[in-house]
């Protein structure tokens, strides 16, 4: 489930009451449980996964707890502590050894099972009624990590409800804390309900009094919530309107200013035939200025009249015509004097 791990994380982090939960407080007392040093050199085997011996000290964690700590699979209990120490075993190696491969988190399992089941049968001596046996089948469900979760939800769901009740502030709290579930039991419903054991739970039908469409309209705070949400939906939506109403109205004011224009423009064909006829003259006077200045002796006079020209030719009206050579001369598109072509009578 691609966002159930963010539900997850939201449930861990963000909720003040997830230290209340039973499911945390048990998992909680196996990760503080002390005095399984001993048990260390029963769980040898498990140094061949993890060099940081993690995996080994869940072993021996497990083995000191069953030895210890009463377990009961009594059917009048409230809910299973065997499930939840299956789920907490299973997603302690998996933790640990997913990086290697989930093949070597069934091995792990799997060998922590014959030391589990040798407790209870050679060194406890328990009847399988009286005793916590491992859960072979979790290594085949895929959707192992949803199973944990409906399950610790199931068994957290009754005390918590009553907390709830009467203080608002925890209440509403508690109802972002079971909407969150609305995608896990998404998922079940897809699958459920069905005799394989392998598409659904076998205690998904205990927790069908839980799903989050059934109740969240009972909590004391539920109408307070919707009204709000429905407020801010509205304001929200009302917000967008304005927004899409201005941008249409800037750009109908940018249509009209152009559109305008162009109708000056067409709805007078004489101004535009006056704007050519200008700008035609405006380009012909400059080319005919330009023509006078650059190659006829007027130019010339008006350039040595301004003092423009540093190489006036001397001697004009003597007839000293010469070629003046500047083919040497670095080419300058805008030379600063002027050159003549000089001609000799045959």
């Amino acid at each position: 489930m691609a966002g159930q791990d963010f539900w997850t994380s939201l449930t861990d982090f963000v909720f003040s009451f997830s230290d209340e939960l039973n499911s945390q407080r048990f998992y909680d007392q196996l990760d503080d449980l002390e005095g399984y040093i001993p048990y260390l050199s029963k769980c040898e085997y498990f140094n061949s996964f993890d060099k940081n011996k993690r995996a080994k000290k869940i072993c021996a964690r497990v083995l000191k707890y069953l030895e210890t700590d009463k377990i009961s699979i009594n059917k009048n209990d409230d809910y299973d502590i065997c499930m939840l120490l299956n789920f907490w075993v299973y997603s302690k190696l998996f933790d640990i050894l997913q990086n290697k491969g989930e093949k070597n988190v069934h091995i792990a399992y799997g060998e922590l099972q014959l030391l589990w089941d040798g407790i209870i049968d050679y060194k406890l001596k328990k009847h399988e009624n009286q005793t916590c046996r491992p859960l072979p089948d979790l290594v085949l469900y895929n959707d192992w990590k949803e199973r944990k979760e409906l399950y610790e939800y199931c068994v957290d769901y009754p005390a918590i409800s009553k907390s709830a009740v009467g203080y608002n502030e925890r209440c509403r709290e508690f109802y972002k804390y079971v909407e969150s579930k609305k995608p896990l039991y998404k998922h079940f419903k897809e699958h459920c309900p069905s005799d394989e054991k392998k598409k659904c739970p076998e205690f998904y039908n205990q927790c069908l009094q839980y799903d989050p469409e059934k109740v969240l309209p009972d909590l004391e705070c539920s109408d307070e919530i919707m009204q709000e949400r429905a407020a801010a939906a509205s304001s929200a939506l009302q917000k967008t309107k304005e927004h899409l109403g201005s941008e249409t109205e800037s750009r109908g004011r940018s249509v009209g200013m152009v559109s305008d224009g162009a109708q000056n423009l067409n709805g007078n064909p004489q101004n535009v035939r006056m704007y050519g006829n200008v700008l035609l003259g405006v380009v012909a006077t400059s080319m005919t200025s330009g023509a006078l200045y650059r190659f006829t002796p007027l130019g010339g006079m008006i350039r040595n009249g301004l003092g423009w020209n540093n190489n006036n030719m001397r001697n004009f009206n003597a007839g000293d015509f010469r070629l003046y050579d500047y083919a040497s001369e670095p080419f300058n598109p805008y030379p600063g004097e002027e050159h003549y072509i000089g001609y000799h009578p045959a």
